[in-house]
C-alpha cells in the first residue's frame, strides 16, 4: 500500500483514539473556560482570543498531521504519552481559568498552581498600583 494511502486511512481512525479524543476536548474546554474568565473577569480583548484561538488550532492541526505518520512508524506509543502531557497542562490552565473565575480551588492544588498562589497575586497588585 502505498504511503499516501496509509496515512490516510491511520488519519481516519485518528478520532477513535481515546487519547486524541480527550486531547480535543480538554482543547475544547480551555477554550471555554477561558472566553467565560474573561466575561467574569469583565477582561474581554478580541486580540487575546483570537491569539488562543490561533495557538490551539495549530497545535490541533500539528497533531492532527504528525499523528498518523507516527502510527505508520511504531511510534503512537510516544505520541500518545506527549499527548497525555499536553492534556495535563491544559488541564491545569482550566483549573487556572476556574480559580480566576472565583470557583473554588481546593488549598492543597492551589499551591501547586502558579497564577492561582500567593506570591502570582502580589505581583499583580503591585503592578497596578
Amino acid at each position: 500500500m502505498a504511503l499516501h494511502e496509509l496515512y490516510f486511512e491511520h488519519f481516519e481512525k485518528l478520532i477513535d483514539n481515546p487519547v486524541f479524543f480527550a486531547f480535543f476536548l480538554i482543547i475544547l474546554a480551555d477554550i471555554l473556560t477561558g472566553f467565560l474568565k474573561s466575561l467574569v473577569n469583565k477582561k474581554t480583548e478580541s486580540g487575546k482570543g483570537i491569539g488562543g484561538l490561533i495557538k490551539h488550532s495549530t497545535l490541533l492541526l500539528i497533531v492532527c498531521m504528525l499523528y498518523p505518520f507516527c502510527d505508520i512508524y511504531g511510534a503512537s506509543g510516544m505520541a500518545d504519552t506527549l499527548l497525555i502531557f499536553y492534556i495535563l497542562f491544559y488541564a491545569i490552565s482550566i483549573v487556572e481559568n476556574l480559580g480566576e473565575m472565583g470557583i473554588p480551588v481546593p488549598v492543597w492544588l492551589k499551591k501547586y498552581i502558579y497564577k492561582l498562589s500567593d506570591e502570582y497575586r502580589e505581583g499583580k497588585n503591585d503592578e497596578q498600583k
